[in-house]
């Protein structure tokens, strides 16, 4: 399976602003829609998709960058 991100939506430029929901983004699709990270990362795992990376930050989504995730070990 491949990889996933788990992502803050609306996308910020600022730490400051408020998050409405997370999505689990796979080959650049986005799926789903989850009112924790917890529930996202969750579901990602019990998907399948390895590894989950979680975005450490609201405003440092860049998935080039492995600073901007953790891996979480589902």
């Amino acid at each position: 399976m491949p990889a996933a991100f788990i992502e803050h939506r609306p996308h910020a430029t600022s730490e400051h602003e408020p998050t409405s929901h997370y999505v689990i983004v796979v080959n650049g699709e986005e799926t789903g829609r989850y009112s924790t990270q917890d529930e996202a990362k969750t579901s990602a795992c019990n998907r399948g998709y390895r590894p989950v990376h979680v975005a450490r930050q609201r405003h440092l989504q860049d998935r080039s960058q492995p600073a901007h995730w953790r891996v979480d070990p589902c």
